[in-house]
């Protein structure tokens, strides 16, 4: 029920109707501010007083809001004055982006709620996390804008909004103060909006053009969307693969606000959304009482819009499935998460089928539905403090009353980093993760982990652990499936109260994030040691090879197990023979002119950090090619080429750079992909092509492609890229796969079903593949699939499949028979992918070509599949020439042994 004194409210603090400034003009209501430079008191509340001595936005900027897109730096100064002149603003630095820019948190309430932040916080939290049944402290708003960077009307907005909470004046307004504390992050991707900030900045003229050909409202690749390596920030609030998305994660989690706002544009021939979304697209999860609130806050939007004259929809297009978006993940948690879309004005001014739209117009839309989002959660705080608190306890309450007594991984037999940063991710979303044993677990045995479903953040956990297959609605905005231990490859098993009694749970996991860093003292070298082997299953391997190599080591992989009962490393808890598989790394120190002290400082990685390793006294192996046996390739440096630019997805080449860059150790040479075709590529040894890479290309680029492979480089493709690579590079079976079914010889083509006009949009989605889980079985004895076991958990969001190979030995992954594990596909498309080859890995000339049919790095969260890319990395130039037996003419096997014997 809407409180009917907003709708009195003519003059009160905070939402009064704008003054009906001559800036707006009758041809466009969209406009406002014609020269360039609106007024301030043509974005505030009539009949709202401000302290006529509080800095204004100009004076600090230099310009009026909405005259130019703010740039970061002078976002943050801003800020910093406002902080710095208003008892009632405490600013917070929760971070840096990889560009090394603050993200900022500032909190607005009343000077004595300013001076006891953190007992409100603290009180707050432990009522929700409680599902206390009262809570007389105050609320707690959270205004997020600018996730997407070139989205700026929500960071230019927020300059408003914070001039608003600090300079409005009066009785009223200072009474609200006391009861909220509102949180204002001024722009969640700050490396991404000072790009795009640059951008429209650089294309303004003195006399605006709303051209829509205007080179401003066309951005150049990869644009300003996305962050630092390109990644979407707001996919990424459960995933947490990002320094922005970790700040913001923690600092959520310590305040949990009842309510928060996710402020984008869309495009410019839109108007203005919010939600409620399309009632259907709700995940399972959320209760329906969250749908029922967010609708009661929309009224407070429309009556708001109403009052300036700005045209809005709602419950059209966007979904809350996915719990990894800021409008989503805090609707799992009890919070009210928001989105709103303003119609984007690209630049400065644009002109669209709804007529010409101005920047500051859509800064005041966004700034409007800022008050009356305060409003509301004022308004309406009993009822939203109410349900955020029986959210948790009817959490608490759905876990008791089923069978799932929590949820166990890692141990004895699971790769400890994996494991180790899956925990990690969970803890920094307030899930609490139990150290465990199994009863006839021995007390030396690592330890496992246990989350226990008896917890307020139950059904979080469920989220992100449960495969769902089937929804109400299948119509999906963003992926269908998202489950972590599927992503980084890690058995998670569910423990049943019948049978937790073979468990002793013991305390909470420490809170700290796994060792990544390298850190470690030297490793003490035992005196007759000649070699030394690590495993490569852990994260920590690929950065640690990377620099050795860089660093002129010799190294050689290993193809076939070896056992050995040599010395293990001190801290190391093996036991008996050790067994390194196929693809752990050999570091010979004879033969190289390294000192022991060298070789001591260059792994001081090993020790501490995850990595299992064993000294060798000899070079003899137990069972296994012999140390000095061209058996065990050696390694080369990689030095790596992505293409980029125009046409490429920036998401997904960004994808791989941030791999490499953060986590490989390796340096990536980013190169416009109309490059390639007439560059030297001599001194690379991979090539990456991501989905875009090759659209559009003909015969020049093929042939400089395959005459560099056949050389000896090793070219990496995904998604199309890796289509084309098959269709133009490999050896293709006759027949292309086909699961469907086949039509009878000689009989003619159906007509197609008749559906009704309304069918056309589940009919679409139903099509497509939009993000979801498949099971693929894996060769582990190829190189391609080193480390990685019989079977891997894959992702994703694209429909084309890879042609069969010719060769039988040149599909190391092959998708499962019955591959569908998590979100949704339609009976069809699991049919034809069935069967269907992943990866194809082919020897061409002297080079390699590795197709993948999936992205194997999707959002940086997927660390079973990252091992893919990884490996054709480090080992694609040591896989051998294969093929039909009977076709092997004699030049191909001697062209394979000579390659073999020189490691290529």
């Amino acid at each position: 029920m809407i409180p009917n004194a907003f709708r009195a409210a003519a003059a009160v603090w905070f939402m009064a109707p704008l003054t009906a400034a001559p800036q707006l003009t009758p041809q466009s209501p969209r406009v406002l501010g014609t020269d360039g430079s609106p007024t301030l008191e043509a974005y505030l509340p009539a009949g709202q007083r401000y302290a006529p001595d509080f800095p204004r936005p100009a004076a600090v900027l230099g310009w009026p809001v909405g005259t130019w897109h703010v740039r970061h730096d002078q976002l943050v100064r801003w800020y910093e004055t406002v902080a710095a002149a208003s008892p009632r603003a405490e600013l917070f630095e929760y971070g840096r982006t990889h560009e090394e820019r603050p993200l900022l948190l500032c909190a607005f309430s009343s000077p004595r709620n300013i001076e006891r932040l953190d007992e409100i916080r603290t009180a707050h939290a432990e009522a929700v996390r409680a599902g206390a049944e009262d809570h007389d402290g105050p609320s707690i708003v959270w205004m997020g804008y600018g996730v997407h960077g070139n989205e700026s009307s929500a960071s230019n907005a927020s300059l408003l909004l914070a001039y608003h909470l600090a300079a409005a004046t009066g009785p009223e307004f200072e009474a609200y103060l006391d009861r909220t504390v509102i949180l204002v992050d001024p722009c969640v991707n700050p490396d991404g909006g000072a790009r795009f900030a640059h951008w429209a900045n650089m294309h303004k003229g003195r006399h605006l053009t709303a051209a829509p050909a205007h080179r401003d409202h066309r951005e150049a690749w990869p644009g300003g969307r996305t962050n630092h390596y390109w990644f979407d920030l707001n996919r990424d609030w459960l995933l947490l693969t990002h320094p922005e998305s970790r700040g913001r994660i923690d600092m959520f989690q310590t305040w949990l606000p009842t309510v928060l706002t996710d402020y984008h544009e869309m495009g410019s021939g839109s108007n203005y959304f919010f939600q409620p979304g399309i009632p259907s697209r709700r995940n399972p999860l959320t209760p329906v009482r969250n749908h029922e609130l967010t609708a009661a806050i929309a009224r407070y939007h429309a009556d708001a819009l109403d009052a300036i004259g700005s045209q809005y929809f709602t419950q059209e297009r966007f979904d809350d499935f996915y719990y990894g978006k800021g409008s989503t993940y805090p609707d799992v948690q009890g919070s009210i998460g928001i989105l709103f879309e303003q119609a984007s004005s690209r630049g400065h001014l644009v002109d669209s089928k709804l007529g010409e739209m101005s920047f500051p117009f859509t800064i005041r839309n966004q700034f409007t539905t800022s008050l009356s989002t305060l409003r509301a959660a004022d308004e309406l705080r009993a009822e939203l403090g109410a349900y955020q608190r029986e959210f948790h306890r009817n959490a608490v309450a759905e876990a008791l009353e089923g069978g799932i007594a929590g949820w166990l991984f890692g141990g004895p037999g699971q790769e400890t980093s994996r494991v180790e940063a899956l925990a990690d991710i969970l803890a920094r979303h307030g899930i609490e993760v139990r150290l465990a044993r199994r009863t006839d677990d021995s007390e030396t045995a690592r330890m496992r982990y246990f989350v226990p479903a008896d917890q307020p953040q139950y059904r979080l956990v469920r989220a992100l652990f449960e495969d769902r297959t089937s929804w109400d609605d299948n119509t999906f905005y963003d992926v269908s499936a998202w489950s972590l231990a599927h992503s980084f490859d890690v058995p998670v098993e569910v423990i049943q109260r019948a049978s937790v009694d073979s468990l002793r749970v013991r305390d909470p996991r420490p809170r700290s994030a796994p060792r990544s860093d390298g850190g470690g003292a030297p490793v003490a070298l035992p005196a007759d040691t000649t070699a030394f082997v690590c495993a490569w299953d852990s994260i920590l391997s690929p950065p640690l090879v990377a620099d050795l190599l860089a660093k002129g080591v010799r190294l050689r992989v290993t193809t076939a197990p070896i056992s050995t009962q040599a010395r293990v490393s001190e801290g190391m808890r093996i036991n008996g023979p050790t067994v390194f598989a196929p693809g752990s790394i050999l570091v010979p120190l004879t033969g190289q002119e390294l000192s022991r002290e060298t070789v001591s400082r260059l792994t001081a990685p090993l020790r501490g950090g995850g990595v299992p390793h064993a000294f060798l006294a000899s070079g003899l192996i137990a069972d296994a090619p012999d140390l000095g046996s061209a058996s065990h390739p050696e390694l080369q440096s990689p030095q790596v080429l992505i293409a980029v630019g125009s046409g490429v997805s920036a998401y997904e080449a960004g994808e791989v750079w941030h791999d490499m860059d953060t986590r490989m150790g390796l340096a990536a040479t980013l190169v416009e992909r109309d490059r390639l075709a007439d560059m030297d590529l001599a001194s690379f040894t991979h090539v990456v092509l991501v989905n875009g890479a090759t659209a559009g290309w003909g015969e020049t680029e093929e042939k400089a492609l395959l005459t560099w492979t056949r050389k000896g480089g090793v070219l990496i493709a995904t998604k199309r890229a890796s289509v084309w690579a098959a269709e133009h590079m490999l050896t293709n079976a006759s027949a292309p796969h086909d699961h469907g079914p086949e039509a009878p010889a000689g009989s003619e083509t159906e007509e197609p079903a008749r559906r009704t006009y309304g069918d056309y949009e589940s009919d679409r989605a139903a099509t497509r593949i939009a993000g979801t889980i498949f099971r693929a079985a894996v060769d582990t004895s190829h190189p391609i699939a080193y480390g990685l076991g019989a079977t891997i958990a894959v992702f994703r969001n694209f429909e084309q499949t890879l042609p069969e190979a010719a060769d039988p030995y040149a599909t190391p992954v092959r998708y499962t028979e019955d591959p569908l594990v998590a979100g949704f596909a339609s009976r069809e498309n699991v049919d034809r992918l069935a069967g269907s080859p992943a990866i194809r890995v082919e020897r061409v000339g002297a080079g390699t070509v590795v197709a993948m049919i999936d992205n194997p790095v999707f959002r940086g969260v997927w660390y079973g599949t990252r091992r893919f890319l990884v490996n054709a990395i480090f080992f694609g130039h040591t896989v051998q020439r294969t093929g039909p037996i009977e076709e092997r003419s004699a030049a191909e096997a001697m062209d394979y042994d000579h390659g073999h014997a020189h490691g290529r």
